[in-house]
């Protein structure tokens, strides 16, 4: 990556964040000004950039959120690596008017990230409150399972189990954010669990991005009763924690939960040779490498990343994935069907040595 791709992947980056925490502050708020000062600060340096190459600039605030909507980051003035994002991206949903899941992805990439970074506190604070691995293990599980509330019943979370479970967690969840009850209703799609908008212009819409034949929203007449885990917790866990629940209960071996950001799973392999894991559900290839190199980096040896079947599935995910890997980084990328084979296929681990 050259000097002035780095640059336009982190200016990308500072555009994200700033979508980021415009859309999750109240609404009542967002319109005031001033403007988050990430946002604000990510246009400044948009439109210098800008004028530097003599390329069209957004005018305000107003028209770069136009530009997050409708147009493509490749079409903006930056440079950015070739093949650094799919076609089609958006940082912003056309029709939701909610932060695309690359939006997610882009905020939490290098050391000023966001979203990622605070699941990763929030998960270590539970730790430190659960103080033992397993019960630890057992609240995050709760957490994946139930990223949405749509009823809270306090006599169903205060029954024998459960409670010492919900005492744990319950601090993580807050009311739904004010921008997504409808008619008197709160949505939740019944295939990724996570947020849902029944009527945009494209149809309904999750946070999941599931497609139509696996989404089915389920309502709630009381938006007030509704507890929901933060944006951070929707995606970057309990999105990739539905596949991982699924990657655990398929394996013939034990996974020892490792105390570590997101939650690594130590395993032994066919060799006798430990192996650590960990499961993702990202959209875009290049921000997912980087991010598991980091990953990697921090554990200190190889990282396997299993993913869903349908996103390896995609015309070159797994390539540009591979490609995009640092040099010496120990990460090997896996589907789910792979990683759970009885052998499964043996991919040699990129460490671009």
């Amino acid at each position: 990556m050259t000097g002035h791709e780095r640059t336009g992947v982190g200016l990308l980056a500072g555009v994200a964040r700033g979508v980021v925490e415009l859309l999750s502050v109240a609404r009542s708020a967002a319109f005031r000004l001033p403007y988050p000062t990430s946002l604000q600060l990510a246009l400044d340096r948009l439109v210098l950039a800008g004028l530097m190459q003599g390329h069209p600039v957004p005018s305000g605030v107003p028209e770069l959120l136009s530009w997050c909507r409708e147009r493509e980051p490749t079409g903006w003035p930056l440079t950015l690596p070739t093949g650094f994002l799919t076609a089609g991206t958006r940082l912003i949903h056309p029709a939701a008017g909610e932060p695309t899941r690359t939006c997610a992805e882009l905020a939490s990439l290098g050391p000023d990230g966001v979203l990622e970074q605070e699941a990763e506190s929030l998960l270590d604070g539970l730790a430190d409150a659960c103080g033992t691995v397993d019960r630890f293990a057992v609240c995050r599980d709760f957490l994946i399972s139930r990223p949405v509330i749509l009823r809270y019943d306090p006599m169903e979370l205060l029954q024998p189990g459960v409670a010492q479970i919900w005492r744990l967690v319950k601090e993580l969840y807050a009311s739904v954010p004010d921008r997504f009850p409808a008619d008197g209703l709160v949505h939740r799609c019944t295939g990724c669990l996570l947020l849902a908008k029944p009527r945009t212009a494209e149809g309904p819409w999750c946070e999941g991005g599931c497609t139509l034949d696996q989404r089915e929203l389920e309502p709630s007449h009381q938006p007030e009763q509704t507890l929901v885990l933060p944006l951070a917790l929707r995606l970057f866990l309990a999105l990739p924690g539905r596949t991982e629940r699924t990657v655990r209960s398929r394996l013939t071996e034990q996974a020892r939960l490792l105390p570590f950001g997101l939650g690594a799973h130590r395993i032994t392999g066919q060799d006798g040779k430990l192996r650590v894991f960990q499961v993702h559900d990202r959209i875009q290839p290049v921000p997912a490498a980087l991010r598991a190199a980091e990953i990697a980096s921090r554990l200190g040896g190889p990282l396997d990343i299993v993913v869903p079947d349908r996103l390896v599935a995609r015309p070159g995910y797994r390539q540009g994935f591979d490609r995009a890997l640092p040099v010496g980084a120990q990460v090997r990328l896996l589907s789910t069907s792979e990683f759970i084979a009885p052998r499964h296929i043996s991919r040699p681990r990129r460490n671009h040595a």
